[in-house]
């Protein structure tokens, strides 16, 4: 994905302990995550009024509760777009994924301890916790249910599953590119400056991922030695 995406989507963290169970094997297994509160019904046929109402005399929720929950509610299910990013968390690695449209699920019933508030996740990869960044650390620690991260995505420094690169990077030396740099210096017809950047190109081919390219580098420099 380039960062041109990537500035136009958003992430978010979702709890995945239910009633002091986790639900990650779920999540991963099934491709989606979800919220609980299930006896709500199908967020998008019900206005914020009834799901507040529907708070205080099914699951006694009051005040400052009452208010967090309803925004975690109404976050799962209008705030975010098809096409932005999730995380989730076990003890050691953090999940990231593609995340799909709300759905309700109630085809096995609405008890407390079942998800029907879903949306579907195509899982990307997985980051050892030890190895994010003190802004996804941040919002790890999170203790709301649904949980926005609010700096850009790029910030959260997923390079291991998106690729992603805060700074330009620069091409991948080639074998033309090293024998050419080897061809300017031999020629004799270029001037000091030019030769220290052929080998510059020569330098930089040395560390390539392609060994052609390696040894070719290395032996052009080594017959500039001898010039």
């Amino acid at each position: 994905m380039d960062e041109g995406k990537a500035a136009s989507v958003k992430l978010f963290y979702i709890q995945s302990i239910v009633d002091g169970v986790s639900k990650v094997k779920s999540f991963l297994e099934d491709n989606y995550v979800g919220i609980p509160w299930s006896a709500l019904g199908d967020l998008e046929q019900v206005s914020l009024e009834e799901v507040a109402e529907l708070l205080k005399h099914r699951y006694g929720l009051v005040d400052d509760k009452l208010s967090e929950i309803l925004e975690a509610a109404s976050l799962f299910a209008d705030g975010i777009n098809d096409g932005d990013y999730v995380v989730i968390k076990d003890e050691d690695w953090m999940y990231v994924g593609d995340i799909g449209d709300y759905y309700y699920d109630d085809s096995v019933g609405t008890s407390d301890d079942l998800i029907c508030h879903r949306r579907g996740v195509t899982w990307l990869g997985q980051v050892p916790l030890e190895e994010i960044n003190e802004h996804m650390q941040s919002l790890l620690n999170e203790p709301k249910v649904v949980a926005p991260f609010e700096l850009p995505v790029t910030k959260a420094r997923l390079d291991q599953v998106f690729g992603w690169k805060n700074e330009p990077t620069k091409p991948e030396p080639s074998e033309h590119a090293a024998r050419t740099a080897l061809f300017d210096i031999q020629s004799g017809q270029v001037d000091q400056a030019t030769i220290e950047e052929a080998l510059a190109v020569l330098k930089e081919a040395l560390r390539s991922k392609d060994e052609q390219v390696r040894v070719t580098a290395a032996t052009s420099i080594l017959q500039y030695a001898k010039l």
